[in-house]
């Protein structure tokens, strides 16, 4: 196995319901998600190396060869970026970054748009669940550091934002919005002997386009491009790197391949530190056996119960205090082999927050917060699903050892 990083460009848009993984479910409606899923890419890239293989062995791959040897072409990392259109490379500073759900978005009394902090304490109202689990009814309840009217948050932050909110920074002024913008293609069918609009056959569909105007400075337009960031496992005979455009998505979107440097995945300097309590927040959707609760963590009987368990990449025994968790992503497929829906995956969201303490009330050292950086937590490692983005919390005095 060989290890590639490369930058996907797409050049055309991307549908946002017509890829494996892109259609998800709620409540028995279809809606739409404004970025590709890992899933979708990772489909994308067996997709790629099953195609070279054929062309560079000349033979021909039965769907449930291509189905049984492409599963090595494993996604490792997944992250979205962005830059000024005509830069010649990537950088960490063009990284960006889901929303965390524990910053909030308002407008003060002053009318200015600031970022706010979720912080959990102990107590609350309970959460009146379906069941009766008191270690869920224990778990500590958010509260806002400020007052404020809320507003609608971005998709994405930028490193820098990312970057000092996960250092610990104090509430600061919100960036711009930022997300690629999204287009509706609209499409009719013609009836060739009378040239006009056949009847029943007008639909329209939601499109992530991924250029978009930056700025209009005297007259200049300044443009601005979204692409994927991709590090992946693959099968030596690939050659470590698709050849030539990729297509991604259902309805195979033209994308341009761009090498990247490994280095773009590194964590960025000086973010971590000894912390008390520890904040993760997911940088891509997380597969958990138990839907929101993370693998690995049990009630623990106690006064009050808590849930207990493992984090990768660090060694003790860790509480989990808090879980901030926007509603889930119930995705579905299709199985390309057997001709059939796969089953459905229910998804904790990017952007989701869980807060922790040691169980022996020790500091998280700074090695542990580096190790941390885009680890995988859960169920689909070879999906790049679960990477985390460790951050600084302080968690309050009365607290520790609750």
């Amino acid at each position: 196995m060989s290890d590639a990083c490369f930058a996907l460009l797409p050049r055309d848009g991307l549908s946002a319901k017509d890829g494996r993984g892109w259609y998800t479910s709620e409540v028995g409606r279809g809606y739409s998600l404004p970025w590709p899923l890992p899933t979708t890419v990772r489909g994308a890239l067996r997709a790629a190396w099953g195609h070279e293989r054929m062309a560079d062995q000349r033979i021909t791959l039965s769907p449930e060869t291509w189905e049984r040897d492409s599963a090595r072409v494993v996604l490792r990392r997944f992250i979205a970026l962005r830059r000024a259109l005509g830069e010649p490379v990537f950088t960490r500073a063009h990284r960006m970054w889901p929303v965390p759900a524990d910053a909030v978005r308002v407008l003060d009394e002053a009318g200015t748009e600031r970022l706010v902090r979720l912080e959990p304490h102990p107590g609350g109202a309970a959460t009146l669940g379906p069941d009766e689990d008191d270690a869920r009814e224990a778990l500590w309840h958010p509260r806002r550091s400020a007052r404020g009217k809320p507003l609608a948050q971005p998709l994405f932050w930028p490193e820098a934002t990312m970057v000092a909110w996960l250092s610990g920074a104090s509430d600061s002024l919100v960036p711009e919005r930022e997300a690629p913008p999204p287009r509706t293609d609209i499409h009719l069918a013609i009836d060739v002997e009378t040239q006009a609009s056949q009847d029943s056959m007008l639909h329209s569909r939601e499109v992530v386009e991924w250029l978009r105007v930056q700025s209009r400075d005297a007259g200049r337009l300044t443009l601005e491009e979204w692409a994927l960031g991709v590090s992946c496992a693959w099968p030596d005979s690939a050659k470590g790197l698709p050849h030539g455009p990729l297509g991604l998505g259902g309805r195979r979107r033209l994308s341009d391949v761009e090498r990247l440097d490994s280095n773009l995945f590194v964590a960025p300097d000086g973010l971590t530190r000894a912390t008390r309590g520890l904040r993760l927040v997911l940088a891509t959707p997380a597969e958990f056996q138990r839907g929101w609760l993370p693998d690995d963590f049990e009630r623990v009987a106690g006064a009050p119960p808590r849930y207990v368990g493992r984090l990768p990449c660090i060694d003790a025994p860790v509480v989990l205090r808090a879980a901030l968790v926007p509603r889930p992503l119930e995705v579905s497929g299709w199985d390309m082999v057997r001709r059939q829906p796969r089953a459905t995956r229910r998804w904790v969201p990017a952007g989701a927050v869980y807060f922790f303490e040691k169980l022996g009330g020790e500091d998280f050292t700074a090695d542990e917060l580096c190790k941390l950086w885009l680890a995988s937590w859960g169920g689909g490692h070879a999906e790049a699903l679960g990477q985390v983005l460790p951050g600084v919390w302080q968690p309050p005095r009365h607290g520790q050892g609750a």
